[in-house]
């Protein structure tokens, strides 16, 4: 979701509140896309790399995370949305990461929809967190042994979107994403809408994965 300080400079606002309109734009989002037909969902919100990012942003993302947790909670309950934060949780507040156990709990037992947010996030950390998991467990290391480990507990993305004008993955779903369709989109993130979304649909509906073998 990448775009958000780029455009809160461009309408002459704080970097904190570019994040803040961005964060009212992942539930709107996700809604476009389940109404499209996707079942599982995943938001880029907040890499390890940004984690580095000067205190006062880091803290003000994270209680935008916390904010929007709650703010929605009766619409994951609602909509029956399994909700997951991926990614590494330690660094954030101990209220913060009481919300997300609360949301993760829940709503585990729904299995119909899928929301996920990457927080603190990284594709590296996630293979090495995963690996270290099996070692843990005396398995022996295999694809599928990765795959039952990595904090997306084979999901693999169909089709990977970036906002904002890069075309990177950025340390995003690295193994995950081996076979994934991806778009690039000049969008900035709080300019993104449903005409973007079912723009990408139409396009990449009938994509068909073959992953190497046909």
């Amino acid at each position: 979701m990448d775009g958000n300080g780029r455009w809160a400079t461009k309408q002459g606002k704080s970097r904190d509140y570019g994040h803040k309109i961005g964060a009212s734009k992942v539930y709107y989002i996700y809604k476009n896309c389940i109404d499209l037909g996707f079942k599982t969902v995943s938001f880029f919100a907040m890499s390890s790399e940004n984690m580095s990012r000067a205190d006062s942003e880091t803290k003000n993302i994270s209680s935008l995370l916390d904010f929007s947790i709650n703010n929605h909670f009766q619409d994951l309950i609602k909509n029956k949305i399994k909700f997951n934060i991926i990614g590494n949780t330690k660094p954030l507040p101990m209220n913060v990461k009481e919300t997300i156990r609360n949301a993760e709990s829940a709503t585990s037992s729904f299995s119909k929809y899928k929301m996920n947010i990457a927080y603190n996030y990284g594709g590296k950390w996630d293979i090495v967190n995963a690996v270290n998991k099996a070692i843990t467990n005396n398995e022996k290391i295999t694809p599928e042994v990765i795959d039952k480990y990595l904090s997306t507990q084979f999901d693999y993305p169909d089709l990977i979107v970036r906002t904002g004008g890069y075309k990177r993955l950025s340390n995003f779903m690295l193994w995950q994403s081996a076979y994934s369709e991806l778009v690039f989109l000049d969008t900035l993130w709080p300019d993104l809408t449903k005409d973007h979304i079912q723009s990408i649909f139409n396009e990449h509906v009938n994509t068909k994965r073959k992953f190497g073998i046909v």
